[in-house]
C-alpha cells in the first residue's frame, strides 16, 4: 500500500497519485518488469502515461518511452486491437488502462500490476492486481489518492486487504436496462405471455411503451423488434447508455473515439481539454444534434473541470422511517443538471486558474434515491452562514463512504444538500443513483443509514486536516468546486442526529 507523501498537513495535501504512479511505472519500465496500471479516470491514465514518458525521456531511455501506451474505452475496436496486439507480443513494457482491461482480454505475461485509487469494489480491485503473477512471483501495489475513502484505507489495512468480496447490486426492474433487453429478446424469440415466466407480469406495461416508441410492433398475437437488424450490436456492455458523440480532430477529420451522450456536457464541452493516446485536444465546437465534438491539438499545461447546477424533484415516495432524529426517505426522483462553467487547472502544480461560463442545456434523467429531511431542533442548532457548508461536508463524506456497503464507485452516484427544499420546506440532504432509472445503491444506503452515518462521522473526524480537504470532505466530482464546506459543522450535525431519540 503505497501512499503518496503529506505535502501540508494543516490542509491535508499530498503528492498527487497520478505523479507517484508515473514515477513507480517509470521505474519499473526502467528495470524491464512488464507492468500494467490501472485507473478509473480516462483522463487520469492519459496522464500517467504522459507523466511516465516524459520521465523516461529525462532519463534519457526515449526508446522505453514509446513501449508505454494508455487504453480506455472511447478509443475505437482497430486502436484497442493494436494496443492489446503489442503488448499480448511483448512490444509494449507497460500500459495505463481503465477497467476496460480488467476483463476478458488476454495481455500475456504481466510482473507487476499497479492500481491507483480504490476501484470501487473488492472484485475490481483483485482482478486488477490478478493481472499479474500468473506464472511466477508478481508485484501488486495500490497507490492511494487524496479521496477520503483512500485515506480512510490507509488509516485502516485490515478494512482494505481483509474485505470480502461484495455482494452485486442487481435492479432487474430498471427501465432504461429492462426495456433494451425485451427488444433484444424479441429479437431472439418472438414474446409471447409465456414469457411471464422470465420477465415477471410487469413486461407487457414495458412493451407497450416500447410499441408506442415504435421499438416492438405486433404480428400473430407475438411481439417483435420493428427493425430487422441485430439488437444486440447496438447495446454497450460498458454504459447503460446507447448513445455516442464522436471525437473527430478537425485538421485531418480522423475519428478520435467516442464519449457516451449523457457525459458529453462534462467531458467535451466547448473548451474541454480532451486526452486521447496520450496527446491533448481542445474541444472547438460540440454539437449534440450531429453527435460530434471537433477538435484540436492542445499544447497548453492544464485541464479543464466542468461546474455544475443540480435541481431535484421528489416524485414518489416508497419508504420512510425515523432515524438518528432525521425523517428518512427512500423514492423516485427527476435529477436535472446543468454545466454552466468550466475551471482550467494547472497540471503542474494542480492550482486553479480561472473559471469560463459555458451555455449548455439541462439534462433531466428519473432515478431512485434516499433523502433525509432535518428537524429544527437540527438544523437550527447551527449558525445560518455554516449550516450550508455543514449539511454539503456531510453529503460528501456519506457518499465517500457508500462504497464500502454497496458495490459501488463515487462516480455513480450523485448529492444534493440545501437549506431549504422547495417540497420539504426543511433543510435536506439527498443521495442518489447516477443512472437513470436507479439500480439499487441508494437503497442499500437507505437500508444500512445508520452504518452510513457511522462510517463518516468516523471518516471525517480522524483526519488530521484543520477545516476540511480532499481525505474528509473534499469530492473530486463536486459540481460546486468543493463550495462551501465546513468540517467542524459537518461533525456536529452528525453528533446531534446520532444523539437525538429516534423519531
Amino acid at each position: 500500500m503505497w501512499n503518496p507523501p503529506l505535502l501540508d498537513r494543516s490542509i491535508g495535501a499530498r503528492r498527487s497519485p497520478l505523479s507517484e504512479a508515473a514515477d513507480l511505472l517509470a521505474e519499473l519500465v526502467s528495470q524491464d518488469v512488464r507492468t500494467i496500471c490501472f485507473l478509473k479516470s480516462r483522463r487520469g491514465i492519459e496522464l500517467i502515461q504522459r507523466f511516465a514518458r516524459e520521465n523516461l525521456e529525462r532519463r534519457g531511455k526515449p526508446e522505453l518511452a514509446a513501449r508505454i501506451a494508455p487504453y480506455r474505452g472511447g478509443y475505437t475496436p482497430q486502436q484497442r486491437r493494436e494496443i492489446e496486439a503489442r503488448l499480448s507480443a511483448g512490444e509494449l513494457l507497460a500500459v495505463v488502462a481503465t477497467d476496460a482491461l480488467e476483463l476478458g482480454i488476454d495481455v500475456g505475461e504481466l510482473d507487476a500490476a499497479i492500481c491507483v485509487t480504490f476501484p470501487g469494489t473488492v472484485a475490481s480491485l483483485r482482478q486488477m492486481w490478478g493481472r499479474a503473477g500468473r506464472r511466477r512471483r508478481g508485484l501488486a501495489v495500490y497507490v492511494a489518492g487524496q479521496d477520503a475513502l483512500d485515506q480512510f484505507f490507509c488509516r485502516h489495512p485490515e478494512e482494505f486487504l481483509e474485505r470480502p468480496v461484495e455482494a452485486a447490486i442487481l435492479d432487474h426492474g430498471n427501465e432504461q436496462i429492462a426495456s433494451r433487453h425485451l427488444v433484444a429478446a424479441a429479437y431472439e424469440l418472438p414474446l409471447s405471455d409465456a414469457d411471464d415466466e422470465f420477465f415477471g407480469p410487469q413486461w407487457h406495461d414495458r412493451a407497450e411503451r416500447l410499441i408506442g416508441a415504435g421499438e416492438l410492433r405486433r404480428a400473430g398475437g407475438k411481439l417483435l423488434p420493428r427493425g430487422s437488424e441485430f439488437v444486440a450490436s447496438r447495446m454497450s456492455l460498458r454504459s447503460a447508455s446507447a448513445d455516442a458523440v464522436a471525437v473527430i480532430e478537425s485538421d485531418s477529420g480522423e475519428m478520435l473515439g467516442l464519449v457516451e451522450a449523457e457525459r458529453a456536457f462534462t467531458t467535451i464541452h466547448p473548451g474541454a481539454v480532451y486526452l486521447h493516446l496520450g496527446r491533448s485536444y481542445e474541444v472547438e465546437r460540440l454539437d449534440i444534434d450531429e453527435r460530434r465534438a471537433i477538435v484540436s491539438r492542445f499544447d497548453g499545461d492544464w485541464f479543464t473541470r466542468p461546474k455544475k447546477e443540480t435541481e431535484i424533484y421528489i416524485e414518489r415516495v416508497r419508504e420512510t422511517r425515523s432515524v438518528a432524529g432525521v425523517e428518512l426517505h427512500f423514492g423516485e426522483v427527476s435529477v436535472t443538471e446543468q454545466v454552466i462553467a468550466f475551471q482550467r487547472v494547472s497540471i503542474s502544480d494542480q492550482e486553479a486558474i480561472d473559471i469560463v461560463a459555458l451555455e449548455l442545456p439541462e439534462q433531466s434523467f428519473v432515478t431512485q434515491a434516499l433523502w433525509y429531511v432535518l428537524p429544527e431542533r437540527l438544523s437550527g442548532s447551527l449558525p445560518a452562514n455554516v449550516l450550508l457548508g455543514s449539511l454539503h461536508a456531510t453529503e460528501h463524506g456519506q457518499i465517500a463512504v457508500l462504497p464500502l456497503i454497496a458495490m459501488c464507485d463515487r462516480w455513480d452516484i450523485g448529492g444534493l444538500s440545501t437549506n431549504v427544499h422547495f417540497q420539504t420546506g426543511r433543510a435536506t440532504i439527498f443521495i442518489y443513483d447516477g443512472h437513470p432509472g436507479g439500480v439499487g445503491i441508494s437503497l442499500r444506503g437507505y437500508e444500512q443509514f445508520e452504518r452510513l452515518l457511522d462510517d463518516t462521522e468516523r471518516l471525517i473526524a480522524e483526519c488530521p486536516c484543520e477545516s476540511g480537504c480532499p481525505s474528509c470532505v473534499q469530492s473530486p466530482k463536486c459540481g460546486n468546486l468543493n463550495e462551501p464546506l465546513h468540517k467542524a459543522g459537518a461533525l456536529e450535525l452528525m453528533g446531534a442526529m446520532k444523539a437525538a431519540e429516534p423519531g
